[in-house]
């Protein structure tokens, strides 16, 4: 335990009476002279220990000060307590992050007061089965004898000092103790539940996910959010997530679900069965998405193994829900092929043009037939839709008023029983195709 007599004399305060701090006034308490204050009143609690309690301006009077407190806390700890501070004190921190909590203690404590930056790698639950205990040690203002007289301390707690940098601290600890914590809470999320089929492994991370999901949300929180290299950690996390699942879900596998823009009837769906035949695709389910995005959202949820997206038609210009949808998502185009587009009008059967009093469409379809609806139909409004075989869904199904025209393929008309009142009705005639793009799961990082 090295020199005892100078341990009695130094006088400890301990600001924050927690998980950790009830277990560092354990250790702290069997050689100094400990006052503990807690913003909360903990007095009765910490009386019953055997411990002394003090308000904050008795604990200031200490001659060494461990901050216990969540890292959240820290900052304005230390604005509070920086002018109650004398001169030669030593402040340490026992925080989980070392740079952000070094940083604001340089900044806001006195020049005459000593700082200590730690982090003891261990913790209430782990403190007596631990057979390696280590503490980290990242000098930053604090005289060589209190240095060496408090790693001595830390070493008779059995522990193995780390000296490290603050910024390598908490760049080893993102990738360590921060990616541990982070997947305890993922796996936690999915109530994973133990079985009667569990393998030694599943048991040993189930009993990772238990360990760490016993510390606050606060905590948790505090360690991310507060290392400078959490969100390094997690942008590769989530690259290596990525290029696992394409492992068990490969692109090059012959795929099961081909999903498209729209439902049964929607010139999304013409072009993935025509890519489908055009690449020997038998078999194959189609999958209707309605939108882009949902496309997206259903190749990366593996409910779908390619996707076809309208891109850009030689009338209307870009599809930019196609556009919105591909920015958002992390895919390959696997391929790309154009179809001709022959838009047709439908109305329920037995109207005439006379009693048409709006037509309803994709925009992307009233910007193909912009001409013919100006010449025929200027004077009642154009409606845009989500898809033009949907608009001829609602319209079959009465969501609709009885008079609305659509602009749909005639396939639609087929399948919800509607009239083609015009076919060909897009204002490029035989030159009017959209650039479609086959899109599927890739294991770049990009």
């Amino acid at each position: 335990m090295g020199n005892t007599e100078n341990k009695i004399k130094k006088q400890v305060g301990l600001i924050g009476y927690g998980r950790f701090g009830s277990l560092l006034a354990e250790l702290l308490s069997s050689d100094f002279d400990l006052v503990i204050y807690d913003q909360l009143d903990l007095s009765s609690t910490v009386r019953s220990k055997g411990y002394a309690w003090g308000d904050l301006p008795t604990v200031m009077e200490q001659d060494t000060l461990f901050l216990a407190v969540p890292i959240s806390h820290i900052k304005a700890l230390l604005e509070t307590i920086s002018s109650r501070c004398k001169p030669g004190q030593l402040i340490i921190d026992v925080g989980s992050v070392k740079t952000r909590i070094r940083d604001w203690m340089l900044d806001i404590l006195p020049e005459t007061v000593g700082i200590m930056n730690t982090h003891p790698m261990f913790g209430p639950d782990s403190y007596k089965k631990d057979r390696d205990l280590r503490m980290v040690v990242c000098p930053t203002r604090v005289e060589q004898t209190d240095d060496a007289f408090w790693r001595e301390i830390f070493e008779s707690w059995g522990c193995r000092i780390l000296e490290m940098t603050a910024e390598e601290h908490d760049r080893q600890a993102a990738r360590s103790q921060g990616i541990t914590h982070f997947v305890g809470r993922v796996m936690n999320g999915m109530n994973l539940q133990a079985t009667e089929v569990d393998t030694h492994g599943f048991r040993q991370v189930h009993h990772v996910v238990e360990q760490t999901c016993q510390d606050t949300e606060e905590l948790f929180h505090d360690l991310q959010f507060y290392n400078p290299y959490t969100a390094e950690m997690l942008t590769d996390f989530s690259r290596s997530v990525h290029k696992i699942k394409t492992k068990v879900f490969r692109p090059e596998d012959t795929p099961e679900h081909i999903g498209y823009q729209g439902i049964p009837g929607s010139f999304s769906e013409e072009a993935a069965l025509s890519y489908m035949k055009e690449v020997g695709l038998d078999g194959v389910e189609t999958m209707p998405c309605l939108s882009s995005r949902g496309v997206m959202d259903a190749l990366a949820t593996f409910k779908i193994d390619r996707g076809i997206l309208a891109m850009e038609n030689a009338r209307g210009g870009v599809v930019h829900e196609s556009i919105h949808a591909l920015a958002r998502a992390r895919c390959s185009v696997r391929s790309m092929f154009h179809i001709q587009v022959n838009q047709c009008l439908l109305t329920k059967p037995g109207l005439t043009v006379e009693e048409i009093t709006e037509v309803r469409s994709h925009p992307q379809a009233l910007k193909q037939c912009s001409r013919y609806l100006q010449d025929n139909f200027k004077h009642i409004p154009h409606i845009e839709s989500k898809d033009t075989a949907e608009s001829a869904r609602k319209l079959a199904a009465d969501e609709y008023s009885d008079t609305t025209a659509v602009i749909a393929p005639a396939r639609s008309a087929e399948i919800y029983h509607l009239q083609v009142m015009e076919l060909g009705i897009q204002d490029l005639k035989e030159k009017n195709k959209t650039l479609f793009l086959v899109v599927e799961r890739t294991g770049t990082p990009f």
